[in-house]
């Protein structure tokens, strides 16, 4: 932990206690974020331990969320998508094509580049 994500996290707890302080009407946060914000500013190494906790519970919160938002996505963009693709005979892979017959499915690209070719590739 180095020192200014202590004293980021000196000014997180300070913030709390002001936001807590206005929303409960409770004076005791509002003494609390003043004594936090001057242990902050005095000596910030204070709050190491807490940087550490706080840092560790973001990482451990992101990680987690994350792949939650991701599978969701997932979930509710791709797999309908490829359900509609398939249920309107798309065959990107042609598989019936491979299974039917015996002769290859496979492009043949037999091509000489000029270099047209590599100034509009689209």
């Amino acid at each position: 932990m180095s020192r200014e994500q202590a004293k980021d996290t000196g000014m997180a707890l300070t913030l709390i206690c002001l936001l807590l302080a206005y929303y409960l009407r409770n004076e005791r946060f509002m003494a609390l974020s003043a004594v936090l914000l001057v242990a902050d500013m005095v000596w910030p190494k204070i709050f190491l331990y807490p940087a550490r906790v706080w840092f560790g519970a973001a990482h451990l919160i992101g990680a987690v969320v994350s792949r939650v938002v991701l599978t969701v996505l997932f979930c509710a963009l791709v797999t309908p998508v490829g359900f509609v693709r398939r249920m309107m005979g798309a065959d990107p892979m042609q598989q019936k094509k491979w299974k039917k017959g015996t002769a290859s499915v496979f492009k043949t690209r037999d091509h000489t580049y000029i270099p047209e070719d590599i100034e509009t590739p689209y």
